[in-house]
């Protein structure tokens, strides 16, 4: 089990914040919205991507037609060939944050390199749109996506992932009415579980890093205002997935945690109380650190060495660094995969 820290229980629902935090928080969180939604549209509209690391297509659905969803099919699937496995692909962006745009690289990666139909959803975002409502648009459109007659895809090989927040959604949407049971697997990279702990608890007990502070230290306060309404259960499972039943959750689960991430310790201990639920020992991870199942069905990862967000967060003017960093990404990915293609998509 992860390290834990002794404190009180949390309150069932979360207490009134004092006004200057509110808006504090507010502020610094859609000042940071607009940052980032200037920042993504500039870097697609100066950077030439080659057509493979595009999608497809990008199609709507009737269930949420203002929002586009990014298809990605493998250039060596021939039509009318052999139905390829899905992966249902969430973003990350603290709830509040970013597009399906900015998961491009990875679903490009998984479908060329892996020969997977991705399909990269979206959802729309705190503080505007708070708890419940990205949970409930993700699952409305991964209905529509196992519903989609138009997809090249074996509906029984399917799979839901996503990053940071797109994890947590990925755990949250396969317990809902429409997927549940349909979905064989989530992998769950480095995602929030239990909104029950604080702040101050998880930093503390993330490894030492001198002279480099957490990412979320400061922007989790102001995306967790953004995202959980005053009154909300923080034990919901929706919320917080790692107080959903077993029962509730698909038979295959792939959780990750950077090493320097506040969120791995919550992470992990999701990972080992599924493991629990399961017969036999745990198997070492022959590459990385971590474990699986004696039947292969849960895994754990620590990524070491490494922040949250990494594999999404390109190194700019040190090539070298660059470099390491998508090596890194991609042998974690391809991890994924061979994990997936033993246990899903066999």
């Amino acid at each position: 089990m992860a390290t834990t820290l002794e404190e009180p229980p949390a309150p069932i629902a979360l207490a009134p914040l004092p006004f200057s935090s509110r808006l504090n928080s507010a502020i610094r969180l859609w000042l940071m919205k607009i940052l980032i939604k200037i920042v993504i549209n500039v870097l697609f509209l100066v950077q030439r991507r080659p057509p493979l690391k595009c999608p497809t297509y990008i199609k709507t659905y009737a269930i949420r037609p203002g929002i586009k969803n990014r298809v990605f099919i493998p250039s060596s699937y021939q039509t009318g060939g052999k139905l390829l496995p899905l992966y249902i692909d969430i973003h990350g962006g603290g709830f509040a944050l970013c597009d399906p745009r900015v998961d491009d690289e990875y679903c490009s990666y998984m479908a060329q390199h892996h020969g997977i139909c991705v399909v990269s959803i979206g959802y729309r975002r705190a503080p505007r749109y708070p708890f419940p409502t990205p949970p409930m648009d993700c699952a409305a459109l991964a209905q529509a996506v196992l519903d989609d007659p138009d997809l090249p895809c074996d509906k029984s090989r399917v799979v839901i992932g996503g990053f940071s927040a797109g994890g947590n959604l990925s755990l949250a949407v396969s317990q809902m009415d429409g997927v549940r049971g349909r979905v064989k697997a989530v992998v769950a990279y480095y995602p929030v579980v239990d909104f029950t702990r604080s702040g101050k608890r998880k930093l503390k007990n993330r490894p030492a890093t001198p002279g480099i502070k957490d990412p979320l230290e400061k922007s989790g306060v102001w995306m967790e205002w953004g995202y959980i309404p005053q009154g909300t259960k923080k034990m919901d499972p929706i919320l917080s997935p790692i107080f959903a039943k077993r029962e509730d959750l698909p038979p295959n689960i792939c959780v990750m945690g950077c090493e320097y991430d506040m969120l791995r310790e919550e992470a992990e201990d999701m990972a080992e109380q599924l493991a629990k639920e399961e017969p036999g020992e745990k198997k070492i991870l022959k590459v990385g650190e971590g474990w699986e199942t004696e039947i292969g069905n849960i895994r754990w990862e620590k990524i070491l060495g490494q922040y949250h967000g990494f594999d999404q967060t390109p190194v700019y003017f040190d090539k070298p660094a660059e470099a390491a960093r998508v090596q890194r990404a991609n042998e974690l990915h391809d991890a994924v995969a061979e994990w997936l293609y033993r246990t899903v998509y066999a």
